[in-house]
C-alpha cells in the first residue's frame, strides 16, 4: 500500500490506496494537467470521428498520451486500451482502459461536464480507477481491495431504495443504430422515476452515482472506456453494476443502489424485449413477409430468488474471458 499525499484540485488527501489505485489517480491527474493547461491557452482543434455527434479534439489524443505515457513508464507490461490509442498488447494479467476526456462534446462546447477516466482491470475486470473532473476539481478514487477515496470524504452511493424515488441518468447513443432505442428506453423510465439527468458523460454520472448525487445509469452500447473506471468506483461505493445483452446484439448497462439497479435493470431488459419485437414486425411487414410472433430471448443469469447478479464485461479485442466477479472486463459486465 502506498500514502496519497499530493493534492488534487486543491484536496488534500491521506489516504492509502493500492499501488494499482494510486497510479490510476496519478495518471488521470496526468491527463487532467494537460486539459487544464490546454483551456488556459485556448484554440485547440476539434473534428468529428465516425458521425458529426462524435467529436475528439487535439486534447483528448495529448491528454491520453500523458496518462498512457505514465503508465508505461510503472508498468511496462501492462496493456493499455484507449479511446483515441486503441489497443496495446500486454504480457501479464492487468489492463488499464483511459477515457482522456469523457464528455469531449461538452468539453469543446465550453460545459464543465466532462472526466478523465483510468481503470486498471485485474483478470478482465474493473479493480482500481480514478475519475477527475477538472472544471471543479471533484475526484475519486478506488482500488481492488474496495477502498475509496474523494476530496470530499469517503464516498457512498445513496440509500434511495425506491425507482419512483430515483433521480437516474440514462445515457443516450450517438449512434444511430442505438439512438431510438436508448430514446424510448429513455421515455419508458421516466413514468416510473423521480426524474432523470442527461449529462453526456458516462463517466461524471458514475461519479455522481458513487458519492450519491445519482441513484442509477442506464446506457445502451456504452464503450469500455466510458464505464469500467466508474464501475470500479460505484461498486466500491456499495453500488451495483449489472451487464446484460438487449435489442440486436447490444449490451446494457444499469449501475446504482442495489436496490434500484436491479428494478431498472429489470424494466429496461422488458422494454427492449418488446421494442425489439415491434421493431422485427416492422421490418417483416415493410419486406412483405409475413408477421411471425416470436418470443424475446434474453440471457440474463439470474440467481434462486429471482434477483439478477453481476456479470463479468463484454469481452475486448485480445482479452480473454472471465467469471465470477462483481465487477467488469472489457465494459463491463453483471
Amino acid at each position: 500500500m502506498t500514502t496519497v499525499d499530493q493534492e488534487v484540485g486543491g484536496a488534500p488527501m491521506g489516504m492509502e490506496l493500492s499501488e494499482l489505485g494510486q497510479l490510476a489517480l496519478e495518471a488521470a491527474q496526468r491527463g487532467r494537467d494537460v486539459i487544464t493547461a490546454a483551456q488556459r491557452e485556448g484554440g485547440y482543434a476539434v473534428r468529428t470521428k465516425s458521425s458529426h455527434r462524435d467529436l475528439v479534439t487535439d486534447v483528448d489524443t495529448a491528454a491520453e498520451r500523458a496518462v498512457t505515457d505514465f503508465l508505461r513508464q510503472h508498468r511496462p507490461h501492462d496493456a493499455i486500451l484507449g479511446e483515441e490509442g486503441g489497443q496495446q498488447e500486454g504480457s501479464g494479467n492487468v489492463r488499464w482502459i483511459v477515457d482522456p476526456i469523457d464528455g469531449t462534446a461538452n468539453f469543446a462546447h465550453g460545459r464543465a461536464d466532462f472526466a478523465v477516466a483510468v481503470a486498471a482491470e485485474v483478470d478482465g475486470v474493473p479493480a482500481a480507477s480514478s475519475i477527475i473532473r477538472p472544471v471543479t476539481g471533484m475526484w475519486i478514487a478506488c482500488d481492488e481491495t474496495g477502498t475509496i477515496v474523494s476530496g470530499q470524504g469517503t464516498p457512498s452511493v445513496s440509500a434511495t431504495d425506491e425507482l419512483s424515488a430515483a433521480l437516474v441518468s440514462v445515457s443516450v447513443s450517438i449512434s444511430e443504430e442505438r439512438r431510438p432505442l436508448t430514446l424510448s428506453t429513455l421515455i419508458r423510465l421516466i413514468p416510473e422515476v423521480q426524474d432523470f439527468r442527461r449529462t453526456g458523460s458516462t463517466s461524471c454520472d458514475l461519479f455522481d452515482i458513487a458519492t450519491g448525487a445519482l441513484d442509477a445509469y442506464v446506457g445502451i452500447g456504452t464503450k469500455p472506456w466510458d464505464i469500467a473506471a466508474g464501475w470500479a468506483a460505484v461498486q466500491a461505493a456499495g453500488g451495483r453494476c449489472l451487464e446484460f445483452p438487449v435489442a440486436d446484439g447490444q449490451t446494457a448497462y444499469v449501475l446504482g443502489t442495489p436496490g434500484v439497479a436491479e428494478r431498472a435493470a429489470a424494466l429496461v431488459e422488458e422494454h427492449a424485449a418488446v421494442f425489439t419485437a415491434t421493431q422485427n414486425h416492422a421490418r417483416q411487414r415493410e419486406a412483405g413477409r409475413p408477421v411471425v410472433a416470436a418470443k424475446a430471448a434474453t440471457s440474463r443469469s439470474t440467481t434462486a430468488a429471482g434477483g439478477h447478479r453481476e456479470a463479468p464485461p463484454t469481452i475486448a479485442p485480445g482479452a480473454r474471458p472471465q467469471t465470477g466477479f462483481e465487477a467488469p472486463r472489457k465494459g463491463p459486465r453483471r
